[in-house]
């Protein structure tokens, strides 16, 4: 007999079993078992008592054959087996236990002198079970069978690893990922306490560290990760991207990062808008306390993410990509913007990426730098975007004078519209605006008064005074509740608040077109422009309109209408949003495309968010410095990794993540629209749709007789009137060089300095050009003078610390050599930065708090 067959005998199916049972006890058994379908051997082993049928009654011409060949008839009419059958059966069956014993003896350190037979292994119940479970797993159809394989490999894992030592523990690729996304998930004490209570599950926390630090998810301080990004649009097969970029407040403090050298915590000086990777690196500990005292702490960390565009064969939106992250402080202006995202779009565009879109935060230094980049109402005359052979050009059928866009674009832009959102609303809640439409105000005592109103109940509004806080700057969730069908029906009841409802139905055609995933792209189209023509009204109002205070000329009609960068962002989304449906429709882009909830900086948002909750469990401290983001975010990054190859490799086996059910659907892909169904829709139709809604609105009001007693009320001339005078107010520059600020005055829009309107952006100052440090401040013999490394202290005794009088070659980069009262020492760099840092800093846990803190600061 074919001695595969032998040791492969408990894995052995159909044709091939039926072959194993001749060749070992004749075709006579075999034609029992087929007539029984018993075809395996866990199936015989589990049913050996196959004469039992030999006893019925059946008239089936097989069965009669195969009783008659096998058996013996008397003359009552009962049947008894052959004694050669009878045999060969006993036979087979002992066969089979032997080779049982053998594979388990094989396969395990058990003592020679237990016999492991069927009778020991139902006294264990374990054993028994889990011979059960895997043939219940075994006879399962493979449709089925993949969601068993993690468990089978964790079982498998156990019990080979409990019948060695320790330092013989094998885990395979699948348990590694389980062992790292645990880790990460869970904190190290809750990962110490599975692994301590399952023996031989689970690696110990220095291989999983050695595992981490070898991944390609690594992440240094300004460094652009463009190689890892390729090897992932590689691996995913990802053509498009849009790019986002944000910052959060930290806490300011220096790290010594070991890996690269450098000390993490001091604002990145800028190259051309880049950042300098590796910039702090000094083996003098002069020089860094030269940094300390000269310098000031990164007070924000900037990050820079990439959204990949599905693919056409897809239903689950990628998640974003870290491209980098670094510290930095107010000095940016926006050329260094234009110049970091021409660096961007350069470096992935050589990597076969095209980079669509970037989105920021609505903060007026990144609606300046878009502008400039797409020439809305402003030029950069040197800086050659048009001329790049990616450039997107549309088609227009016709002029379209509300369409304020020129027609060849490199990128396109779109502001977050949650952070427009919010600026909608803290307009609204502002101490020094006076919002008016016409002859309606539009104020926030109105909301007040439904709130107090003890005619109404919180079932009838849904409101809190909460939601209506001014200091609360960052409040999504209470724009959507001042957005609520209730909330429109009381406001619409009473006539004289009819102000404040168009202004939160505004904020609503707002969330409809950018936020909202089943919004269908006219009904997206729609919204954004009603907003759009809404806006021009409402400033072209404010401009002819004589108000009853003694404040009404130049700036201060700004108090009239919203800030600029809110009205700019709108602007700019609405064109943005149409020129991307144009090269849908013109076919030089997918429909997938199209996704336009994924426009938006929340990727970086996101990434704030979870690296916060990353603190242990015995933690308090959810915020980070610079060099805390970075070990976070390197581990982020990890699982991001192992989630997208569970979704997108089925050799792999799967994992399942836990998901909160607010958030089941974030990922998924609610597109439905087909390329046919775009290309159906009638742009100049919208468009002027959503005109007369906006039209519609404000019927009734002062406001269109004023516009129409100055022959600018139309969707044609008041379009022209406002192109002409933004046109007209924004001076030519040459930006390449440096950037002013040119446009303060633009048509009497309001700055967005209010006083209780402090960027909750943490937006940046244009006139803030501090010098960096130089490189250049010591020169090559001042560096190696160690002379100068003087420490004084009347401490002699350093135990505890990081001083030491001798080190090893391989880790003297990561000490400075010192003199301590005359005596050389070596000095960790992170003791280094402990020594001079004069005071802790903080900033709240709480979110309302952080950011009020953050605004004062700034």
């Amino acid at each position: 007999m074919d001695d595969t067959f032998t040791d492969n005998a408990f894995s052995l199916k159909n044709n091939e079993f039926y072959t194993f049972i001749e060749e070992l006890v004749g075709q006579q058994i075999v034609d029992i078992l087929k007539f029984q379908s018993i075809t395996s051997t866990q199936s015989l082993i589990r049913n050996p008592n196959i004469f039992e049928i030999f006893n019925m009654k059946c008239t089936e011409p097989n069965f009669l054959s195969i009783r008659e060949k096998s058996c013996f008839q008397f003359d009552d009419g009962q049947f008894i087996v052959k004694i050669g059958v009878m045999n060969n059966l006993n036979y087979l069956l002992d066969f089979l236990k032997q080779q049982q014993q053998k594979k388990i003896m094989e396969n395990s350190y058990v003592d020679s002198n237990v016999s492991l037979s069927f009778d020991f292994i139902d006294k264990h119940p374990l054993l028994k079970t889990l011979i059960l479970w895997y043939q219940q797993v075994d006879n399962v159809d493979i449709n089925n069978k993949d969601k068993h394989e993690f468990l089978k490999d964790f079982i498998d894992t156990i019990t080979n690893n409990l019948t060695k030592s320790s330092s013989r523990f094998r885990y395979s690729d699948t348990i590694k990922n389980f062992a790292l996304s645990l880790y990460i998930l869970g904190g190290k004490l809750t990962y110490e306490f599975i692994r301590l209570n399952l023996p031989g599950s689970l690696p110990s926390l220095t291989m999983l560290n050695t595992l981490i630090s070898n991944s390609n998810s690594k992440i240094s301080e300004a460094e652009f990760r463009f190689d890892q990004l390729q090897q992932h649009f590689d691996d995913l097969n990802f053509q498009y991207a849009f790019g986002s970029e944000d910052v959060t407040s930290i806490i300011k403090k220096i790290k010594y990062d070991s890996t690269t050298n450098t000390f993490n915590g001091f604002p990145t000086p800028l190259d051309r808008g880049v950042p300098i990777k590796e910039y702090y690196q000094t083996d003098s500990f002069d020089k860094l306390k030269l940094w300390f005292n000269s310098n000031d702490k990164s007070s924000l960390l900037n990050v820079h993410m990439i959204q990949p565009v599905q693919s056409t064969n897809q239903c689950i939106i990628p998640s974003p990509f870290l491209l980098s992250a670094y510290g930095i402080d107010n000095t940016a202006t926006a050329n260094d913007i234009l110049q970091r995202w021409w660096y961007i779009f350069n470096q992935c565009f050589q990597r076969n990426i095209r980079i669509i879109d970037f989105s920021t935060d609505a903060d007026a230094k990144y609606v300046r730098a878009m502008r400039l980049m797409s020439g809305f109402f402003a030029s950069l005359p040197n800086f050659p975007v048009h001329q790049h052979p990616q450039a997107f050009q549309i088609k227009t059928t016709s002029n379209w004078p509300w369409f304020y866009l020129r027609e060849q674009q490199l990128l396109l832009f779109f502001q977050d519209a949650t952070h427009l959102v919010t600026k909608w609303r803290n307009r609204l809640l502002s101490s020094t605006a006076e919002l008016r439409l016409g002859n309606q105000s539009i104020s926030i005592t109105h909301l007040h008064d439904i709130i107090e109103n003890e005619t109404y109940t919180k079932l009838d509004h849904g409101l809190t005074k909460s939601d209506i806080n001014p200091k609360d700057l960052q409040n999504f969730s209470s724009c959507l509740k001042l957005t609520s069908t209730d909330v429109f029906k009381i406001l619409n009841d009473n006539i004289s608040t009819r102000g404040t409802l168009i202004y939160l139905q505004m904020l609503k055609m707002i969330v409809v077109a950018y936020i909202e995933k089943k919004t269908t792209i006219a009904e997206r189209l729609r919204s954004a422009w009603c907003v759009v023509f809404f806006c021009r009204i409402w400033l072209t109002w404010t401009k002819f309109k004589t108000f009853n205070s003694t404040q009404t000329t130049g700036k201060n009609k700004s108090r009239y209408f919203i800030t600029r960068p809110a009205y700019l962002s709108v602007e700019i989304n609405a064109h943005n949003l149409l020129y991307l449906i144009l090269l849908v429709q013109q076919k030089q882009l997918p429909p997938q495309v199209l996704h336009i909830h994924t426009f938006s900086s929340q990727a970086c948002e996101s990434i704030f968010r979870n690296t916060r909750a990353l603190s242990g469990i015995y933690s308090t401290i959810v915020n980070f410095t610079v060099h805390d983001f970075l070990r976070r975010a390197q581990r982020l990054s990890l699982l991001n990794d192992i989630k997208c190859k569970q979704l997108n490799d089925e050799s792999i086996n799967n994992l399942v993540f836990p998901v909160h059910c607010k958030h089941r659907h974030d990922r998924q892909s609610l597109f439905t629209q087909s390329q046919s169904d775009i290309d159906q829709i009638d742009i100049e139709q919208v468009i002027t749709d959503a005109y007369h809604e906006a039209i519609d609105m404000l019927d009734g009001l002062e406001i269109l007789n004023r516009l129409k007693d100055k022959r600018v009320l139309g969707l044609n001339l008041l379009s022209e009137y406002v192109f002409k005078q933004l046109n007209s107010n924004s001076k030519m520059h040459d930006y390449s060089s440096q950037l002013t600020n040119t446009d303060d005055e633009e048509f009497e829009l309001a700055d967005d300095d209010d006083d209780d309107e402090t960027t909750n952006d943490l937006n940046m100052d244009d006139d803030n050009n501090d010098d960096f440090p130089s490189n250049d401040d010591y020169s090559d013999e001042d560096e190696q003078d160690d002379t100068r490394n003087l420490i004084d202290t009347r401490k002699e005794d350093f135990v505890g610390m990081k001083v030491l009088n001798t080190i090893q070659s391989h880790i003297e980069h990561s000490h400075f050599k010192v003199k301590i009262n005359d005596d050389t020492k070596y000095m960790h760099k992170q003791t280094g930065c402990w020594l001079l840092a004069g005071e802790k800093s903080k900033i709240s846990n709480d979110r309302l708090l952080r950011v009020q803190q953050t605004n004062k600061k700034n």
